[in-house]
């Protein structure tokens, strides 16, 4: 049986129910979002939930005891192939990580208009691949950036030399507009490379093979394929059931209100 209700209040108010996904427009969560902070309820609300770490800051703060339970919709630390990573990272021998992020920003613009011009990094892909770096690597610090304009199509891209707590080299390329896909490689001191990309796919690499010189008498090489993950297709959008079972857990691994705000820090931090 399906309900409609004219009033959120009417929903945040009735006792039988004590799970809310949010799943509205990218524009109409900020508006409702200090509404819904201020409720007991437990929550999985979709992303963006904020434009700017400081507006989100000012919730938490007015709203501190109620967070625990709210969570956000980045639904991609759930797939099988970043849980296979988290693990493997875990060993603590990460030695160099690269994260290369594509994007069609101009193509977006167009679509939604000017509204949605300097929020695009939150809206689109880029926001899922910045909350995986931060939920992957921890806490990083960002050692030199660098943006390139594209004099054609005024198309900007960002490049961060970043590293972790353990100092190890952690580069981010967001590419506005460029046929580069979107991934995450880590080098690691067993002599692996693990890679991502697309997320769907995790490949793992050991060594590399010298493929026979032939007619053409150039050497090439390729890389030692020894094992490949795959998320799993299902009836859901992949990730969101695990998500869905994350979060009623009592130690749930899912996105929360202080995971935002470090994203959001972070960004404002890659756009300045």
């Amino acid at each position: 049986k399906t309900i409609f209700y004219k009033n959120l209040n009417d929903i945040l108010n009735n006792k039988e129910i004590d799970f809310l996904i949010i799943a509205i427009s990218w524009d109409q969560i900020i508006k409702i979002l200090p509404v819904l902070l201020k409720s007991k309820k437990k929550m999985l609300i979709e992303k963006p939930i904020a434009f700017n770490s400081v507006f989100l800051e000012r919730l938490k703060r007015k709203n501190k005891n109620k967070l625990n339970n709210k969570y956000v919709g980045f639904n991609r630390r759930f797939y099988k192939t970043i849980e296979k990573l988290y693990e493997r990272l875990l060993k603590k021998d990460l030695i160099y990580a690269d994260i290369k992020i594509t994007e069609n920003y101009n193509e977006i613009i167009k679509k939604y208009g000017n509204k949605i011009k300097n929020k695009t990094h939150l809206v689109t892909a880029t926001s899922h691949m910045i909350d995986l770096v931060l939920f992957l690597f921890g806490k990083i610090k960002i050692k030199n950036l660098k943006t390139v304009r594209n004099k054609k199509n005024k198309c900007i891209s960002t490049f961060a030399h970043c590293s972790n707590k353990k100092n190890v080299s952690i580069n981010i390329s967001i590419f506005n507009e460029n046929p580069t896909n979107s991934g995450i490689t880590c080098y690691f001191g067993d002599g692996t490379t693990w890679k991502l990309s697309p997320l769907e796919v995790l490949s793992v690499y050991n060594k590399y093979n010298i493929i026979p010189v032939g007619k053409k008498r150039v050497r090439s090489y390729k890389p030692n394929l020894i094992k490949v993950y795959k998320e799993d297709s299902n009836i859901f959008k992949p990730g969101f059931y695990n998500q869905i079972k994350s979060i009623l857990k009592k130690t749930p691994i899912a996105s929360t209100i202080e995971n935002n705000i470090n994203l959001l820090k972070f960004c404002e931090k890659l756009r300045q």
